[in-house]
């Protein structure tokens, strides 16, 4: 039986950020603790992960646009489940790294398709509402997964990561029975090859992303958001373990409090995205320059100021604030990308977006890593703030690119 696109989005929205965030919300510490990773290994981890999803982004992509956008999302939701199941069971350095090759195909077969089949599955929605909305929905489905994988951490650090893995498959069985594909006409000509479909669709998105500046410009942003974004990830827990006195939690260990923080991180993201739908509802699309500005700017500010602290209830505030200002960059930044890409094209221009934001963490990664590994991770998280700089530049540039266009 095959629902409405939009429900089901949200559906798929809340359901993978509760067994994602199940399986994350302690993996770092489960990296350090249980695999016995150190610092440069950690962002070697990031590394290997962004490396299969630099590679497949964009062949998944042009797949995605070629055959089914549907069958795409689904692909990547059951290699996600085979990738945390591998992940949890075999607590070893090289197949963690695997792990991260296979869960990473995943995201490289949901990136794109899942934004190009939204679109134009829902095209008389405002896609920065849509957006916005599954962020949210995201956000409250990992609240769920943040108590399920601190409470289930707590027993066992492996046992959130494998419930999650076996969890993903089942949804991806649902999904295969409840996920429309109605307004997909495949860009494939049935008379050629499959390498020429996929080499021909390259060329001409490579044309008409070279034709469009504003485009071009974003895309350098979501380049400088993947520098921007590894270390932060792959260090923050690090900071908080070396750098920070974690109080007690009654009778839970202070692994909990890593489960609290991404519990109020969520909550605070839900209240800021449905302030921000109401103000873009407001000012429109033309809005869209100064939120990502802002945010963008709010993100580099946050990170420096939680790189510096050593107070627990400091640097868990300026942690708080710099992943709600990533958070609500990034579907505002995805709506303004969906506003000039054509339809035909549409996830092999999102997946092109991965593939940068991947490159870019590809390259920031072992920077901020050795600069960890050297001098301390407070030096490494602050060289992360710093990546984004030339993001400020480009906003404003993408703005007027897109004035010009219109």
């Amino acid at each position: 039986m095959r629902l409405k696109a939009y429900p089901v989005y949200l559906l798929y929205k809340t359901c993978f950020s509760l067994l994602f965030s199940m399986a994350t919300v302690l993996s770092l510490v489960y990296y350090s603790e249980v695999v016995g990773l150190n610092a440069l290994q950690l962002v070697l981890v990031g590394t290997v992960l962004e490396t299969a999803c630099f590679i497949l982004e964009v062949p998944t992509g042009v797949m995605a646009d070629l055959y089914s956008r549907r069958r795409s999302v689904l692909t990547g939701v059951f290699l996600y489940g085979a990738g945390f199941l591998l992940e949890g069971s075999l607590p070893w350095f090289g197949t963690v790294l695997f792990a991260q090759v296979v869960w990473g195909c995943g995201d490289t077969f949901i990136t794109g398709a899942l934004e190009a089949w939204i679109a134009s599955e829902e095209q008389e929605r405002l896609m920065d509402q849509v957006f916005l909305r599954g962020d949210q929905a995201g956000h409250a489905g990992s609240i769920a997964g943040i108590v399920l994988g601190t409470l289930l951490g707590n027993l066992d650090l492996r046992l959130p990561i494998v419930t999650a893995g076996a969890l993903f498959i089942v949804l991806g069985l649902v999904l295969v029975r409840i996920m429309p594909e109605t307004n997909f006409s495949p860009a494939r000509e049935k008379e050629n090859s499959l390498l020429a479909d996929m080499a021909g669709l390259f060329k001409v998105n490579l044309r008409f992303v070279k034709g469009a500046p504003v485009l071009l410009a974003l895309l350098a942003i979501t380049f400088c958001g993947g520098l921007a974004s590894e270390g932060f990830d792959r260090l923050s827990t690090a900071h908080f373990l070396q750098d920070t006195v974690m109080p007690s939690f009654g009778p839970l260990g202070p692994v909990t409090w890593f489960g609290v923080m991404r519990l109020l991180g969520s909550g605070l993201n839900i209240l800021a995205a449905q302030l921000l739908i109401a103000y873009m509802e407001k000012k429109g699309a033309s809005s869209r320059t100064g939120v990502v500005f802002a945010a963008s700017a709010g993100y580099i500010l946050c990170l420096l100021l939680f790189a510096a602290g050593r107070s627990f209830w400091f640097v868990t505030g300026a942690f708080l604030l710099t992943g709600l200002m990533r958070s609500l960059r990034e579907p505002v930044l995805t709506a303004w990308m969906n506003a000039h890409v054509e339809e035909r094209m549409r996830a092999t221009v999102f997946s092109t977006s991965g593939q940068l934001d991947a490159l870019g963490q590809i390259i920031g990664g072992p920077i901020v890593g050795i600069a960890a590994q050297q001098g301390s991770v407070s030096w490494g998280l602050a060289c992360t703030a710093l990546l984004l700089l030339p993001a400020l530049l480009l906003v404003p540039a993408a703005g007027r690119a897109g004035r010009e266009k219109a």
